[in-house]
């Protein structure tokens, strides 16, 4: 069996009424989630190492709009629920809990059979991989994109790539929600 037969091999076809997996979206998934989780701490590292921690000056990307500024952040997307007590720890366990329910609804009740599903549940796990990372071993997470235009009061929250990920794949999901279930044949046939 080649390579490209090995990694489309059929998975989880004991799955009464629903498709076999292709072993190629267990691909997609994982090159999405763990690339995306190591994209993310990368960055987080490379630019905390250069920038310094919060407090120090922001570094310019474009012009006066998007810059390098550190922040630790110990609540959800955007400093949401920042202020709760052990907040940090419980985004932890809910990225944990998150994680494991994607896993299961992909991989267990078959829906990876639908490569967007795949793919945007890979990007959601990259962003609750590197940020949960960040809440256990730092206490917080490590933002450092900062998106701003003074000269019309927009200030955006300081964020990070794996939060670009969550949102994206969050969006994602909407879509395919909007698309409705597509059927059997075509998840499939589109392997």
């Amino acid at each position: 069996m080649d390579a490209e037969a090995m990694v489309d091999a059929e998975v989880g076809g004991d799955r009464p009424g629903r498709p076999p997996i292709p072993g190629s979206r267990w691909v997609l998934f994982w090159v999405l989630a763990l690339g995306g989780a190591a994209f993310d701490l990368t960055t987080k590292a490379l630019v905390f190492d250069r920038v310094g921690p919060p407090g120090s000056p922001a570094v310019s990307v474009i012009g006066e709009v998007v810059e390098l500024r550190t922040s630790y952040n110990t609540g959800a997307l955007w400093g949401i629920g920042g202020d709760l007590a052990f907040g940090s720890m419980m985004f932890a366990g809910l990225s944990i809990v998150a994680a494991l329910f994607i896993l299961y609804w992909l991989f267990v009740a078959g829906h990876a059979a639908d490569r967007w599903q795949a793919a945007t549940l890979g990007l959601i796990m990259a962003g609750a991989i590197g940020n949960c990372y960040d809440r256990l071993r730092f206490g917080h997470v490590r933002d450092f994109v900062h998106v701003h235009v003074d000269s019309i009061g927009f200030d955006f929250p300081i964020f990070n790539f794996a939060d670009n990920m969550l949102v994206l794949g969050a969006v994602g999901l909407m879509l395919l929600a909007l698309r409705g279930e597509p059927s059997p044949s075509a998840t499939v046939e589109g392997a």
